[in-house]
């Protein structure tokens, strides 16, 4: 079977959107080459989501080009799930907490 891949609720909206609205403050053609990069990582793994290598607790991770972010994703047992897009400076224990408790969360798509 071959697995889809779902973007979670609230990345677009709130991570994806935080970002954007950071960076058009300072520079628009960063903040659209962001979310250029955003679209063109989706596509990718669409296709192939074993692009990136599995870290810890089966964790895959996008380092953005365009900035310093990370884009988190999962296999699940019946798609591959993207959870978050974090700053790469956060602690690590925080992205761990913050991507454990949307997994858990009644919208996780499991």
């Amino acid at each position: 079977m071959i697995k889809s891949l779902k973007i979670a609720p609230w990345v677009v909206p709130e991570d994806l959107q935080a970002i954007y609205d950071y960076h058009r403050q300072l520079s628009l053609a960063k903040a659209e080459r962001i979310v250029a990069e955003y679209d063109r990582v989706v596509a990718l793994l669409e296709v192939n989501p074993l692009l990136f290598h599995e870290r810890e607790g089966g964790w895959r991770v996008y380092p953005f080009d365009s900035g310093t972010y990370l884009l988190y994703y999962k296999e699940l047992d019946s798609l591959w799930l993207v959870v978050g897009i974090f700053h790469a400076r956060r602690s690590p224990s925080w992205i761990r907490e913050q991507l454990s408790e949307r997994l858990r969360g009644p919208s996780a798509g499991r």
